[in-house]
């Protein structure tokens, strides 16, 4: 085969897959991270480019990092751009199968049956229960899945669970007024968190694609306090620095965004736009969580901070 040929081949390849994609997918890595900010959710530039192409090749996403990083807000603030469904699965060793994928009401269909208020089939649509899954499959618009803390889910429930990945369907055995196979009607995009509770199995992590997501530098640190509380630059840049500094410290639990801007607002109210000591003393609990890491932390700031 020719040079030419080949570069013909794989832009007929590439174009079809292209083809493809649009059909599920439309944002660019850019146009989605300007969406987002403008929602005061911060994705770094590479982080968005790897979220843009697993979504565009239709893989489910798995979300990895220290809590406080915004796994859990990634999915719902996705959900807000594309104007979609969300769809949420908090997952414990609990939660079988058919909580969130296909049960019948069995009450309903009892009540019915026995009140003459169904004289045909009680195994239709009508009663099944509305499970997550099922709400995903069925609706008429794209719909975000945030499967929170996936690595709790009991063996059982997590197969049944990839093979809902595989497809986006769900199987009704017993179904006789539709097709017992329910494909989904629009876009899914799954999104899996994960604290790493216990190691996921091989099978899971062979169909998902995963991103980390890291604390940001303190610059981004500094900008989502000033987003997401309205708190002045320069007030903004000394907290900023202040909760990477403590970051650096021998913490049993470092400071999470979160916790951060619960110091910032508070800080706003303690203050008049300029630190104090007496204001970081009596505020400091709602970054540092534990009593020793108050105590070393505290102690540490006395040594490398000063105010002009």
């Amino acid at each position: 085969m020719s040079k030419s040929t080949e570069t013909s081949a794989f832009q007929e390849a590439k174009d079809r897959l292209r083809d493809e994609v649009r059909t599920r997918w439309t944002y660019s890595a850019e146009t989605l991270r300007k969406e987002l900010i403008q929602r005061r959710y911060f994705l770094p530039e590479e982080s968005c480019r790897k979220l843009v192409t697993y979504l565009s090749l239709n893989k489910p996403v798995g979300l990895r990092g220290e809590p406080g990083v915004g796994k859990s807000e990634l999915p719902e603030q996705l959900a807000r751009v594309l104007e979609a469904e969300f769809v949420d699965i908090e997952c414990h060793s609990q939660l079988e199968a058919m909580d969130i994928g296909v049960s019948w009401n069995g009450f309903k269909q009892m009540v019915d049956a026995q009140t003459g208020r169904n004289h045909g089939d009680l195994f239709t649509t009508a009663y099944l229960n509305r499970t997550p899954l099922l709400t995903a499959v069925t609706s008429e618009r794209p719909v975000v899945v945030r499967v929170d803390e996936v690595d709790k889910l009991n063996e059982n429930t997590s197969n049944f669970f990839l093979r809902f990945l595989d497809k986006r369907e769900l199987v009704v055995h017993d179904l006789v007024d539709a097709d017992n196979v329910l494909s989904a009607k629009a876009p899914i995009y799954v999104f899996l968190t994960s604290n790493e509770y216990r190691p996921l199995d091989i099978a899971m992590m062979r169909r998902v694609a995963w991103m980390d997501l890291r604390f940001p530098p303190e610059s981004e640190v500094s900008t989502i306090l000033q987003a997401k509380t309205g708190v002045p630059r320069a007030m903004a840049d000394r907290i900023a620095y202040l909760v990477q500094r403590l970051r650096q410290e021998d913490l049993r639990k470092p400071p999470s965004i979160g916790e951060a801007l619960d110091w910032t607002r508070a800080l706003m109210l303690e203050t008049d736009g300029h630190l104090t000591w007496t204001a970081l003393r009596s505020t400091l609990g709602l970054l540092l969580k534990y009593e020793s890491d108050e105590k070393d932390g505290w102690e540490a700031m006395q040594e490398w901070l000063t105010f002009d």
